[in-house]
């Protein structure tokens, strides 16, 4: 997997560029994600079986968003 990557995101009918930056910590791979208009937030492997947001529960990001992030990042782990 390359240090970080970006993507272009569809959700909610509109198009944003992402930046995910992988990271391994003690407890797993994460990645921080910089999203144009949205604060910055971290992602990892959830046991609901896809990438979930670990911290900024409280950001109130758009359920689509976390959706389309999640696939890019799968996406991304698939291609290494």
């Amino acid at each position: 997997m390359p240090a970080n990557f970006t993507c272009e995101l569809t959700f909610d009918g509109r198009t944003v560029p992402a930046a995910i930056i992988p990271a391994l910590r003690r407890n797993g791979m994460h990645y921080e994600v910089n999203v144009r208009g949205f604060p910055r937030f971290v992602m990892a492997w959830s046991p609901l079986g896809r990438y979930d947001v670990v911290n900024g529960k409280e950001l109130h990001l758009p359920d689509n968003l976390v959706l389309a992030v999640s696939d890019a990042i799968e996406a991304a782990v698939r291609q290494k």
